[in-house]
C-alpha cells in the first residue's frame, strides 16, 4: 500500500487474507483466550465481590491475545512466541489510555445531549421524574416509557454517540500496532498519522467489522437460545446462571472463542495493514 493511502477495499482484503492464511494460529490464540476468559467468568460467578478484579483480569487477557494477533499481522506468526508478553502490556496500556480518553469525551458530550433532551422530548416527563424522586424503580419505569414513546429521539441519540465513538476510535486506530512495533506505548502520537484518513478508516472498519459483528451476535444469540436464555435480557441470563451453570460455562467458552477468533483477528489484521501505510517515515523503529 502506498504511504499515506487508505485503499478501503485493499485494506479489507488484507485483513481477510491475514485471517485466511493464519487460521491455525488464530484458532490457537482464540482457544487460549476462551479458556482464560471462562475461568475468569467462573471466578466472577463464584465470588461476586471480585467483580472489578475479574473485569480487569479479563481485559488483560484480551489485550495479551490481541497483542499476539497484532504482532502476527505485523511480523509474522512465527515471531509471536518470543515477544507476546511485552506486546500484551503495550497493547493493554494503549487500550487503557484510549479508553480513558473516550470516557472523558462521552462524559463531556453527555452534558449538551442531556440539555437538548430535557429541552425537547424528555421535558414532558420532568414532572413525573421529580415526583419519583429517589425511587429507582419508578424512575426506571418513566425512562422506559420515554424510550417507548420517543423512538426517533432515542435512535438519533444512540446514532450520535455511536458516530462520535466510531470516528474518534478511527482517529486512534493505529495505537495498538504502533505500540507493538515501537516497543513502547503510543496513543496520541498516532493522532496526526490518521489526519485526513479518518473517514476512510471508518468506512473500512464498517465494511469489514459490521458484518463480522452481526454474524458474531447472531451466533451468540443462537447459542443463548440453545441454553435457554435471551442474551438481550439480563434477568433471563441471571436465571440461567442459577438454573444451568454448566450451560453458562459452555456459552462463555464458545462465545469468547468466537469474539477473538472472528472479530478481533479481523480487527488486528486491518489495523496492522493500515498502520503500515499511514505511519510516517520518522515513526519509531521496530522493537
Amino acid at each position: 500500500m502506498p504511504a499515506g493511502a487508505v485503499p478501503v477495499r485493499e485494506s479489507v482484503g488484507a485483513a481477510l487474507r491475514f485471517v485466511r492464511e493464519n487460521l491455525r494460529f488464530i484458532a490457537t490464540v482464540a482457544l487460549i483466550y476462551a479458556v482464560a476468559s471462562t475461568l475468569i467468568a467462573g471466578l466472577a460467578l463464584s465470588v461476586p465481590q471480585l467483580g472489578v478484579l475479574t473485569m480487569v483480569a479479563n481485559g488483560l487477557v484480551q489485550a495479551f491475545c490481541y497483542g499476539a494477533l497484532t504482532a502476527g499481522a505485523l511480523f509474522g506468526v512465527d515471531t509471536v512466541r518470543s515477544r507476546w508478553t511485552k506486546d500484551g502490556w503495550r497493547v493493554w496500556s494503549s487500550m487503557v489510555v484510549v479508553g480513558f480518553f473516550m470516557f472523558i469525551v462521552m462524559v463531556v458530550i453527555t452534558i449538551p445531549v442531556t440539555i437538548a433532551l430535557v429541552a425537547g422530548p424528555l421535558g414532558a416527563y420532568a414532572t413525573d421524574l421529580q415526583a419519583a424522586g429517589s425511587d429507582e424503580a419508578a424512575v426506571m419505569q418513566i425512562m422506559m416509557r420515554f424510550f417507548t414513546e420517543n423512538p426517533v429521539a432515542v435512535l438519533i441519540t444512540i446514532l450520535f454517540y455511536f458516530a462520535v465513538w466510531l470516528l474518534l476510535t478511527s482517529r486512534l486506530y493505529l495505537a495498538a500496532p504502533a505500540s507493538v512495533e515501537a516497543g513502547r506505548v503510543l496513543t496520541f502520537d498516532t493522532w496526526n498519522w490518521t489526519k485526513g484518513a479518518m473517514v476512510r478508516i471508518t468506512w473500512a472498519r464498517f465494511m469489514l467489522l459490521v458484518p463480522a459483528y452481526v454474524l458474531m451476535f447472531a451466533l451468540t444469540a443462537l447459542l443463548g437460545r440453545v441454553f435457554g436464555f435471551n442474551v438481550l435480557d439480563g434477568a433471563s441470563m441471571q436465571a440461567a446462571v442459577a438454573a444451568n451453570p454448566i450451560g453458562i460455562v459452555i456459552f462463555e467458552f464458545v462465545t469468547s472463542f468466537i469474539v477473538l477468533g472472528l472479530y478481533a483477528s479481523l480487527e488486528a489484521g486491518l489495523s496492522a495493514y493500515l498502520y503500515r501505510g499511514l505511519k510516517p517515515a520518522s515513526a519509531p523503529p521496530a522493537a
